[in-house]
């Protein structure tokens, strides 16, 4: 049986990626590699919307938050964390072992912190050095008003930093053109291919303050990262068939087009949503994202039996509830390599496996809806064409 991932991450692998990480292994301190490595800096940075060094490090997601903090705070110094999962907390934890002060904007899983909320902590802690957020909240499903809340913080002077593990690739975040001063993501997720590198990227903004940086650093330098970037090298030894994997990825992303891959992910989340509303199950997320659709799990319903159904049967994985979630919520994803045959796979697998064990939904409901939601789609998008 084929078996596909449907998980927040890591996700599906396009065949292009997984021949480039099977080609014979290149030395890193050559020509060609250099050439390689400038080339995927180049196109990370256009999809992010950026002039700005894409630094590449041989690490998970986590591994580049933590460099973007210890490179941006010294000890004693203030942050403020909008939390409201568990990857949202994972800034918390970050800072405080480093020794800065952390003040939370701290709201209920599922939910999304406004505005105000962010205005009122920056009013409140003003000697708040940098604000720390995360745009597309992994553990909930829910997407964050990141731009707003960077321009708040930007008029307090303080520079705003963001968890974009689960949305580069997503959302166009127009690096450039927004208030934000520092963003990290990982290769598992919208690049598609798999785990194993993290990547920064700051603003002027960012960089000045990395230069007023006091924490310890040697592995997570990002000043020498970046110098290193110049001459299309890095400090210590890359992940060298992850960096060709990185390439391929986005030389398929390049060739589809910025604005078509937003435009899949759009379409992709839609169908999936309109699929779950049709069964009538529950979204958990107040404001759902495009990478990920999080459903509360029915009454009676035994997650984890439908998670191991869907796996086993149905050859579909996707991931259930984390931490305070567990057994709460499925979580169905949509980052990457994914198409309507592939959303119309994932539904079907879900709603049978439900069935399966007792839901009481309509046969065959999810997948009308989904299937319907992309006609509407592409007779949308042909009207615009005519």
């Amino acid at each position: 049986m084929k078996r596909v991932l449907f998980t927040p991450g890591p996700t599906e692998v396009p065949s292009e990626v997984l021949e480039a990480m099977a080609r014979p292994l290149i030395h890193h301190r050559t020509d060609e590699y250099r050439q390689y490595f400038l080339e995927t800096t180049r196109l990370m940075q256009e999809h992010l919307g950026t002039t700005q060094p894409a630094l590449t490090l041989a690490c998970s997601g986590s591994g580049a938050m933590e460099a973007a903090a210890v490179n941006l705070l010294s000890a004693g110094e203030e942050a403020i964390v909008v939390e409201g999962g568990k990857f949202g907390d994972r800034w918390r934890a970050i800072c405080q072992a480093y020794g800065v002060t952390v003040h939370t904007v701290s709201v209920e899983w599922g939910r999304v912190a406004t505005v105000e909320e962010v205005e009122s902590a920056l009013a409140a802690h003003p000697k708040a050095k940098v604000i720390f957020l995360t745009h597309s909240e992994t553990s909930t499903g829910a997407l964050f008003p990141i731009h707003d809340m960077a321009r708040a913080a930007k008029k307090r002077g303080v520079a705003t930093v963001v968890d974009a593990i689960t949305s580069y690739g997503v959302y166009d975040l127009h690096f450039d053109r927004s208030d934000l001063d520092g963003v990290v993501w990982g290769s598992q997720k919208g690049m598609m291919i798999p785990p194993g590198l993290g990547f920064v990227c700051f603003s002027p903004r960012g960089w000045e303050l990395v230069k007023e940086s006091k924490l310890p650093k040697f592995y997570w330098n990002l000043a020498k990262a970046r110098t290193a970037l110049e001459a299309g090298d890095t400090p210590f030894t890359p992940a060298i068939s992850l960096v060709l994997a990185a390439r391929a990825a986005m030389l398929l992303l390049a060739a589809e087009g910025r604005e078509k891959v937003f435009l899949r992910h759009q379409r992709n989340a839609d169908a999936t949503r309109q699929a779950v509303r049709a069964l009538g199950l529950a979204l958990f997320a107040e404001v759902p994202s495009n990478t990920l659709t999080a459903v509360t799990v029915p009454q009676g319903v035994d997650s984890g039996a439908v998670l191991k159904t869907m796996e086993r049967r149905y050859g579909v994985k996707i991931a259930g509830g984390q931490d305070r979630l567990k057994g709460k919520i499925f979580r169905l994803g949509h980052i990457g390599y994914y198409d309507e045959g592939d959303i119309s796979r994932l539904v079907q697998a879900f709603e049978s496996a439900l069935l399966d064990h007792g839901a009481s939904i309509t046969p065959g409901a999810g997948l009308r809806a989904a299937q319907e939601s992309f006609r509407k789609s592409q007779a949308s998008a042909a009207a615009r064409v005519g």
